[in-house]
């Protein structure tokens, strides 16, 4: 019998094969991290086989209209359209990580590559990112691409278990990636780094006494760059930072993501891959999708233009989240929040589920100016294993 990964492979050389029969392909990804991150992976493969390509980021395909294209990738998306992908007349691949909804009744020739249809657990053991990654890999070695791929994990809070692992012991193996100890911040001044923080989420936004008092008790120096902290200093932000969480009631999950294994980015604009992640998401929420894509691609302009955009973003998400969470409200088995026009829905709906309120499933719904809902339902692995 043939082990997941193995069968995961076999589904990419079709794929590929697929693609090898065509000139042009194109492609359509998620806006957020891990489509973001899953686009530069399938874009970097594309042009290193010479193969000609026009990227679309998308919110979903709802609205979605296809073009009179003959091959068309769907990355971390198309699983839960199999209605929608039915209907086009084109090839289609896609690499996707969401649980299907249906049987695809493709009018052309499909290769459907999710791990879900292969026994793995899509949303803690593959990202759509990880799934590009085995699909860049059968067209040559492309291992350097594990560290663009490890980026889609860590934006959707995944586990580096299962194929995850297997892509970061490739990565090492290509020394892209570094593997550490320590705590898992964005780079810079560490001051800033715990107040600005959304993942993790450690509640000092606008709380400058509790921030000294936490730095002067770890006896750490708030000052000092992240990224340059000693093996003591990390130990004591460790130990600190555990506690922080117990006290905001964090759900305990968080713990193993956060504190202990760092990892390091080689061949990237930046080393620090939460710092990239940061970036990346911030972009895309705001609409910024081809300043990440170029960020990804290399491209030293555009990540001082998501620096810019990263520092904006978080400061409107923590101040939503500062006037947001005295309006949650309880219900038997849920909490809910309904917000007007707030910035970002999934961002703010996951920090008041992973570290304010984690005991109960939690539904957000922003309701935008021109009369859309956009809805967030989040809950914890713990909450969900229970459903």
């Amino acid at each position: 019998m043939m082990s997941s990964g193995s069968v995961i492979r076999e589904v990419a050389k079709k794929a590929v094969n697929l693609v090898n029969r065509h000139e042009f392909v194109r492609v359509y990804t998620h806006y957020d991290a891990d489509g973001i991150s899953a686009g530069a992976i399938i874009a970097k493969a594309l042009l290193r086989a010479k193969k000609s390509f026009q990227i679309s980021f998308l919110k979903g395909l709802n609205d979605f209209e296809a073009e009179d294209d003959e091959l068309i990738i769907f990355a971390d998306m198309g699983s839960g359209y199999s209605q929608k992908i039915s209907e086009i007349d084109s090839d289609i691949i896609i690499l996707d990580h969401h649980k299907p909804d249906g049987e695809i009744k493709p009018r052309r020739n499909l290769v459907h590559m999710n791990p879900h249809l292969f026994g793995i657990d899509g949303t803690y053991e593959l990202s759509a990112s990880g799934v590009a990654y085995f699909f860049a890999r059968e067209f040559g070695d492309n291992r350097d691409l594990a560290s663009i791929a490890i980026l889609g994990a860590i934006g959707d809070k995944q586990k580096f278990s299962g194929l995850n692992g297997e892509i970061l012991r490739e990565g090492i193996e290509a020394r892209c990636i570094e593997k550490t100890r320590g705590v898992n911040l964005s780079s810079g001044k560490l001051s800033k780094s715990l107040e600005m923080s959304l993942e993790p989420f450690l509640d000092f936004y606008k709380k400058e006494e509790e921030l000294k008092d936490f730095l002067r008790i770890a006896k750490l120096d708030g000052e000092k760059e992240v990224d340059e902290l000693s093996d003591a200093e990390v130990q004591r932000l460790a130990d600190a930072v555990a506690i922080r969480l117990l006290e905001i009631g964090a759900y305990e999950g968080v713990f193993d993501q956060i504190i202990g294994t760092r990892l390091i980015v080689k061949n990237l604009l930046l080393k620090n891959p939460v710092t990239l992640v940061d970036i990346v998401n911030s972009c895309g929420r705001i609409g910024a999708t081809s300043t990440a894509f170029s960020i990804l691609m290399g491209s030293e302009k555009a990540l001082a233009e998501g620096l810019e955009i990263s520092e904006r973003f978080k400061i409107e998400i923590l101040e939503e989240v500062s006037r947001r969470r005295k309006e949650i409200r309880e219900g038997f088995c849920i909490r809910y929040l309904v917000m007007e026009d707030a910035p970002s829905t999934s961002s703010i709906a996951t920090i008041f589920s992973r570290y304010l309120f984690p005991e109960k499933p939690l539904i957000v719904l922003n309701v935008k100016k021109d009369g859309r809902v956009k809805v967030s339902a989040r809950t914890t692995e713990k909450i969900a294993k229970r459903l």
